[in-house]
């Protein structure tokens, strides 16, 4: 037999347990938008750190353009261009040019003679040098992103 008393210490164990539940629910919700932001704020560094890629490798494209153009008496070139297939690269390609905030992107850095390849025979012969060079390239993504590479590089010829 029930009396009253027990009725109400009942319904006050459900009040509670529904108060529990609810709490409980509370910090379910919570931690699943916590993991949505982490996860979202993840996809946006990854999708920077690919494109800062992209510029970076565009940057390195012209600079091996520019030095596959060093040769005897030559001055490398850079012309802007862009590089990649335009399907693989949605938004646009990758492109290069010289450096906008160097003065002189492809700066002469003067010539110097080779140790030990003076080959001098009777008064003749060939004289070797170095001519150096700084070459400056600044890459960028279609988005915007941009990187620069600078190197040094020297051509090698005889006189």
């Amino acid at each position: 037999m029930h009396t009253r008393t027990d009725r109400k210490d009942g319904r006050r164990e459900q009040g509670v347990a529904l108060i529990a539940a609810l709490m409980i629910l509370a910090l379910v919700v919570t931690l699943a938008i916590s993991a949505m932001e982490t996860t979202s704020r993840d996809q946006q560094v990854a999708g920077v750190q690919a494109r800062s890629r992209i510029a970076l490798q565009a940057a390195e494209a012209g600079l091996a353009q520019a030095l596959s153009t060093v040769g005897p008496a030559t001055t490398p070139v850079l012309v802007a261009a862009s590089y990649g297939d335009g399907a693989i690269h949605k938004g646009g390609q990758p492109s290069y040019r010289p450096d906008p905030n160097v003065a002189d992107p492809i700066e002469s850095m003067g010539a110097l003679p080779v140790p030990g390849m003076s080959l001098n025979i009777n008064g003749n012969g060939p004289k070797f040098q170095l001519e150096l060079w700084r070459i400056s390239v600044e890459g960028s993504e279609p988005n915007g992103m941009t990187a620069r590479v600078e190197a040094g590089t020297a051509g090698l010829w005889g006189k």
